[in-house]
């Protein structure tokens, strides 16, 4: 099966079994707490040379999401994947913020662009300018 058929069997189930994303809390200190119960660290370097780390976004509606982010530091900070988190089973899933934002319950234009800062300072990211603030 071609990834092509793999997302569009995702987003069938997903239609049918909608998942619950977490998120749109007032304040970011909640999108944290959600982000303190994953076992993964703050931020891991990928074989690719690619870093994910642990974000709190910030919707275009003032809302916050707990995220995981993949930022590539060979382009100065990029963001190249988004990930926003789904409760099932008793656990965390990561869904692609593509395939997240239509089980949201808003508009995407309520939610970006969304603002973001990661929970550590990451060495050679340039586009996060603000840090420890929103970017």
């Amino acid at each position: 099966m071609d990834k092509q058929n793999q997302i569009d069997n995702l987003v069938e189930n997903f239609k049918k079994h909608p998942p619950k994303i977490i998120g749109g809390y007032k304040k970011p200190g909640w999108a944290l707490k959600v982000l303190e119960k994953t076992s993964n660290d703050s931020t891991e370097i990928e074989p690719d040379g690619t870093i994910t780390a642990k974000a709190i976004l910030e919707a275009k509606d003032l809302t916050y999401y707990p995220a995981f982010l993949t930022i590539d530091i060979s382009k100065k900070g990029q963001i190249v994947g988004a990930y926003l988190l789904s409760e099932k089973a008793e656990q965390f899933e990561l869904l692609p913020f593509e395939l997240a934002k239509d089980f949201v319950g808003k508009a995407e234009a309520e939610l970006t662009p969304f603002r973001y800062r990661t929970l550590d300072k990451i060495e050679g990211d340039e586009a996060q300018v603000n840090w420890p603030e929103f970017s």
